[in-house]
């Protein structure tokens, strides 16, 4: 049991940040430009009753092209259990950009890197597609994430206990206090990933993880971004996915 909430947690966990810039869930519209690069290392530490547990996540993303990027993602999680989870590859194009509004679509790839007897990784490959919506008009940035997830899972265990298809549905604000400090505001909800939720009589266990996040971000200068937040669990608070509480650190590097 202790296995499957860990493995609950985790995905549940690399569900929601889908690569978005830290300490946010709700991923822009925003690329790189042609041949830029970037390079975010963050860590969060998360608590669901007496189960704690401690990742950290690099992304490296490159430019191919003004409008779109190419990144790769290999979580892990340095608790115990320890090892690294399952490796992402991805894409980020925006194909709409008009005036301050924009759209993009991230679609992305989980490799089985990790060990799914550790509650370390699916054990097979799954996939996502992430359609992003951004607006920007003086001092604040809005963005809005709909994402379907299609997850496989090697361990029979993991196929009963974990449904197949999930969703997140997320909205995000960005408010900049000057060049070198914004406040960030992310709210959203995810499908609840355990099967028994469809059958279960407790009309908490059977509801959907939502959340509640605010951080704030230091840029000493265009390309160099210091962040932290903290991150609330809302409703189902009995389901096995829901993340009670998530605290985070990151840094992020453009060149």
């Amino acid at each position: 049991m202790r296995r499957l909430i860990i493995s609950a947690i985790s995905s549940c966990c690399l569900i929601q940040v889908a690569h978005a810039n830290h300490p946010l869930v709700t991923d822009d519209t925003g690329t790189q430009g042609s041949g830029n690069q970037q390079v975010e290392l963050n860590t969060d530490w998360l608590r669901q009753d007496d189960i704690h547990s401690h990742v950290v996540n690099f992304t490296y993303s490159y430019g191919l092209l003004r409008n779109l990027d190419i990144y790769v993602n290999p979580p892990l999680t340095v608790s115990s259990p320890s090892g690294i989870n399952d490796i992402a590859l991805g894409l980020k194009w925006t194909f709409l950009e008009e005036d301050n509004f924009s759209l993009g679509l991230k679609p992305e790839l989980t490799f089985p890197s990790g060990d799914p007897n550790q509650g370390l990784g699916h054990g097979s490959s799954s996939m996502s597609l992430t359609l992003i919506g951004s607006y920007q008009i003086d001092s604040w940035a809005f963005s809005g994430n709909l994402a379907a997830y299609y997850n496989r899972y090697r361990l029979l265990s993991d196929q009963q206990a974990n449904r197949t298809m999930l969703w997140r549905a997320s909205v995000a604000a960005l408010y900049a206090i000057n060049p070198k400090w914004s406040l960030a505001f992310d709210t959203g909800i995810v499908s609840n990933t355990e099967r028994a939720s469809d059958t279960s009589g407790d009309r908490h266990a059977s509801s959907n993880p939502g959340y509640i996040l605010s951080g704030v971000i230091y840029s000493p200068n265009p390309n160099l971004d210091l962040d932290a937040g903290i991150k609330f669990g809302l409703g189902c608070g009995a389901c096995a996915a829901q993340t009670q509480r998530q605290v985070g650190v990151g840094v992020t590097w453009r060149f």
